[in-house]
């Protein structure tokens, strides 16, 4: 089969891998459909392993497809919500929880050791035109994708699932006033959720002034050109003289972390929903976020409850993702989406790629 094999942002190679055998409790998908995550360009990170297959992990996780192949003992064995058939069309994540360790019985289903190991059987990920699924995947990490949402729709279900439970950790609603520092796709999908959520003034701040036109297009109270403004001090004379009740940091910049500590107000919860390279760091005034009572949550990665959600809320036209979706290329240009993910143009949010073409 082809398969996208990293070896930078810019040199992402079309290759001829081999075809792994499906097992009896496994099952293969057709991948029809595959978004470019802002995790997949962080370069210093998948460079470590460049040309070797997947770079890093599952390389491709937002991802839909068709089923090919079902192992013979999956229906029989597998502790699934419903028998699987050849040709359906599906949604699947690459990361599953265990579900009965400490931290998945603490909520913390994300911080499991499983959901940090597991990964497609294939090395290649969804940037290729078959994967392999583990019986556990299967099992926790495999859902129907409805006649009414397309293959590209179906990507954003792990995307927005992230999101939501984000928002979940830092109880976004009642009326908070909320900052979000980033007007990417994430901080767009953070705005939509706050805004059904039940957020009461919503502000977004970026440096790319196209993002924060689109920002204030769906929703957004107020927008903050990052390049020319303080940030906290422009949010704080926008909500009548109040900092935020919670600050949502979704850009991975050192400097986006002083903003959200100088924009959160006292009982103020921030969110740091990305994060920077393990070895920077920043200084934080401890006094202040001790007397302030401050809370910080952090969020990583959504689990079968997130995804679930963020399936439905795209069936039933909670959230509409087709404007986020503004470039589609086949296979062989997969590094113009990485590209395009890692240097944004006028006008560019989301890049999918379809491996069949």
């Amino acid at each position: 089969m082809r398969a996208a094999v990293y070896y930078k942002n810019s040199d992402i190679r079309i290759e001829e891998v081999e075809d792994i055998p499906v097992a009896s409790n496994e099952m293969k998908i057709r991948v029809k459909s595959c978004g470019v995550c802002g995790s997949d360009v962080m370069e210093w990170y998948r460079i470590k392993r460049a040309g070797r297959p997947g770079g890093v992990g599952a390389f491709g996780h937002e991802c839909t497809g068709v089923i090919e192949e079902i192992g013979t003992n999956v229906n029989k064995e597998i502790l699934c919500r419903y028998e699987w058939r050849i040709g359906e069309r599906v949604v699947y994540t690459h990361h599953v929880p265990c579900y009965s360790c400490s931290a998945c019985l603490s909520g913390h289903t994300t911080a499991c050791k499983t959901l940090h190991s597991t990964k497609f059987k294939n090395k290649y990920g969804a940037y290729a035109e078959y994967v392999v699924l583990p019986s556990i995947n299967i099992e926790r990490g495999l859902f129907k994708l409805p006649n009414n949402v397309s293959f590209d729709e179906g990507t954003f279900v792990e995307p927005l699932g992230c999101v939501l439970r984000g928002q979940r950790w830092a109880d976004v609603g009642d009326g908070k006033s909320v900052l979000i520092i980033g007007s990417g796709l994430s901080g767009l999908l953070h705005l939509k959720t706050a805004i059904l959520n039940g957020a009461g003034f919503i502000a977004m701040s970026d440096v790319n002034i196209h993002r924060l036109k689109v920002a204030q297009d769906h929703g957004a109270n107020a927008i903050i050109d990052a390049t020319n403004q303080n940030v906290p001090k422009k949010f704080r004379q926008l909500n009548n003289g109040y900092a935020a009740d919670i600050v949502i940091m979704t850009a991975p910049l050192e400097i986006c972390i002083e903003q959200s500590y100088e924009a959160i107000a006292p009982g103020g919860t921030i969110l740091f929903f990305t994060s920077t390279k393990p070895d920077v760091s920043t200084n934080i005034n401890f006094w202040d976020l001790w007397t302030q009572e401050i809370t910080i949550r952090f969020s990583y990665g959504a689990d079968y409850r997130d995804l679930n959600t963020a399936l439905n809320w795209i069936e039933h036209g909670r959230i509409d993702v087709n404007p986020f979706i503004t470039n589609v290329f086949p296979l062989s240009e997969t590094s113009k989406g990485f590209m395009l993910t890692a240097h944004p143009q006028e006008g560019s949010l989301k890049s999918i790629i379809h491996p069949q073409e």
